[in-house]
């Protein structure tokens, strides 16, 4: 008798502690950054949640990135330590026909949404240089933000 109530003491532990009643926990909500200039030209950045990416991680970003930009296609090559690094294999739409306040707006927003990874402080465009833009290493401090 003793080792029935064991047994069934047992039984109603695992049954009490297995059940299908989970706790769901909220989503996690990720900033990301919007990048306009006023009307001297000074960079406005709003910071705002994109419901539209669940977790930071670099294609996560990019793709964010590229369905606000249509007409660049930005690539990742590779992370290395606290830099991204990205290409952009037809540069043309951002070094040729976006001025030369537009390149600093895209590659404003794209350092500030990057360096939301966490870890990454740098990020690193590899692209064919034109008119209004080349490539290198930028970080969040090349770009003064009025808030």
């Amino acid at each position: 008798m003793k080792k029935t109530i064991i047994a069934l003491s047992g039984l109603l532990f695992l049954y009490a502690c297995g059940g299908n009643d989970t706790e769901t926990l909220p989503a996690t909500e990720v900033n990301m950054w919007n990048m306009d200039q006023d009307s001297i030209g000074n960079l406005i950045g709003t910071k705002f949640i994109a419901t539209e990416i669940d977790s930071l991680y670099p294609e996560a970003v990019i793709t964010f990135i590229n369905n606000n930009n249509p007409n660049i296609k930005l690539e990742f090559s590779k992370s290395s330590g606290d830099t991204l690094f990205l290409r952009i294999p037809n540069a043309t739409f951002l070094t040729q026909q976006m001025g030369s306040s537009g390149p600093e707006v895209y590659f404003a927003e794209t350092v500030y949404n990057c360096t939301e990874i966490p870890g990454i402080k740098f990020v690193n465009f590899d692209f064919k240089t034109g008119d209004h833009a080349e490539p290198g290493t930028y970080k969040r401090e090349d770009f003064k933000l009025i808030k």
